[in-house]
């Protein structure tokens, strides 16, 4: 099938379906490519209401707010003058010893299975990563039966909104600042994990160490963009430190 859109756009997840209504609103034809079966990317994972305006769709579910701009985009409905790569991130993994045994997963692995496929991940969860997926994640995990042992983070605070920490921490949930994993333990899988405290070198502080039983671990310590379209086709690619996040 040939098309001759004015734009097409790679990718079908948040800031894809963004990208491409705003180029149709002002009466661009836009091709929209994604190689899942459906639209929405990261936002099919997200059963918990988003807050903020009106316009950021407050208070609606994140796996509705993928349909709204599916159907958004249908009712605005071919040499391609214009790309918008809009292709997601990978998430970005920690280095340390036992990391390859069954029962470690990705955050966003860990949301797949739960709300997309309705599985539990196991049974006693350690969440390394306070950002806001850990959080949420973390939250997630405690509605669907499964216990979070504790939620680690590298740095002096958390990185994510104190509303969710809070609610994690009247769950009866540690956060522990300024801890790190040390190591995986287990015979064929995840067993437990031996954390500690670390100064504000990343050292680790001696005798800190501590055993917490667990049979997943959880990471959620960030994303990576997935370019290699771009690279494979050549473009230039800068960091711009101002758009760091």
């Amino acid at each position: 099938m040939f098309y001759e859109p004015d734009i097409a756009v790679i990718g079908g997840g948040p800031a894809g379906l963004m990208a491409a209504l705003t180029a149709a609103e002002v009466g661009a034809k836009v091709l929209l490519l994604e190689r899942d079966g459906h639209l929405g990317g990261q936002l099919v994972k997200q059963t918990h209401k988003f807050f903020g305006s009106e316009k950021q769709h407050a208070s609606v579910r994140g796996i509705a707010i993928a349909k709204l701009l599916e159907n958004e985009l249908h009712d605005l409905q071919d040499r391609v003058s214009k790309i918008i790569a809009a292709t997601g991130a990978n998430e970005k993994y920690l280095l340390f010893p036992n990391n390859d045994l069954p029962g470690i997963y990705g955050a966003g692995a860990v949301q797949t299975m739960m709300n997309v496929h309705g599985v539990k991940p196991g049974h006693r969860v350690l969440m390394i990563g306070a950002g806001n997926i850990g959080l949420i994640v973390s939250y997630q995990l405690m509605q669907a039966g499964v216990e979070v042992a504790a939620i680690v983070e590298g740095l002096p605070t958390i990185g994510g909104y104190v509303v969710h920490a809070s609610k994690i921490r009247r769950a009866g949930v540690p956060i522990l600042t300024s801890h790190t994993i040390v190591r995986a333990d287990g015979e064929g899988a995840v067993e437990s994990a031996v954390i500690a405290e670390v100064d504000a070198a990343w050292n680790i502080v001696a005798g800190s160490e501590r055993t917490i039983p667990c049979d997943v671990i959880c990471i959620s310590v960030g994303l990576s963009p997935l370019a290699e379209l771009l690279w494979q086709a050549g473009c230039e690619m800068r960091y711009i430190r101002e758009h760091r996040r």
